[in-house]
């Protein structure tokens, strides 16, 4: 399993902090939140409590996160080594580079800053031992989308997924350490 981490990026005055998530202490978060409306039509995960367990307990090649800022858990992450996933044959994946998914909790965090918060301390935390970051949101996530360009992820065009039109979004390490000096920095690994 992999350790917790943490960050406080520079600028600001937010900690987040990020543990591996398992279905015994984070199954019910999880439900709550893949349940919740604005998050059901991109995770399709709006299922019962066993089955949200059964999912988590069911992942091979994800690594789950949860992701709390200043002690409050708000976001559910998932990391992955792209040549072990799908999306490896719908684009020219080169063999280092990593995925995420990304979403969040409580609506009312949405437009806060605090995803933002979120992506870039997981794409530092990534982009540590990776060239280049990927994500694919689904091509109707309009807000996901703006949310990406924000970040300054690259759109590398359009691929078909088997669940989904994806939007192949990525970041380099040059480009995100030129767009956010001092994230990948301030990365601190936790032991327990």
């Amino acid at each position: 399993m992999s350790a917790p981490w943490s960050a406080q990026l520079p600028g600001t005055r937010v900690r987040i902090d990020v543990v591996p998530a398992t279905s015994r202490a984070h199954a019910e978060l999880v439900h709550d939140w893949m349940n919740r409306p604005h998050v059901v039509p991109w995770w399709r995960l709006g299922h019962s409590l066993d089955d949200i367990r059964r999912y988590l307990d069911g992942l091979t090649h994800l690594t789950p996160w949860i992701v709390s800022a200043d002690g409050v858990a708000f976001g559910y992450v998932e990391t992955y080594r792209v040549s072990d996933d799908p999306l490896a044959a719908a684009y020219d994946a080169d063999d280092d580079d990593v995925g995420w998914h990304v979403a969040v909790g409580p609506v009312e965090l949405l437009g806060t800053g605090v995803p933002r918060l979120l992506a870039r301390a997981v794409l530092a935390y990534l982009l540590t031992d990776a060239p280049r970051a990927v994500c694919e949101p689904d091509v109707a996530n309009a807000r996901m989308l703006a949310f990406c360009r924000r970040l300054g992820l690259d759109h590398l065009g359009d691929v078909d997924l088997p669940d989904k039109r994806a939007a192949l979004m990525a970041c380099t390490r040059a480009a995100f350490d030129a767009r956010w000096p001092g994230d990948r920095a301030a990365i601190q690994h936790n032991t327990r």
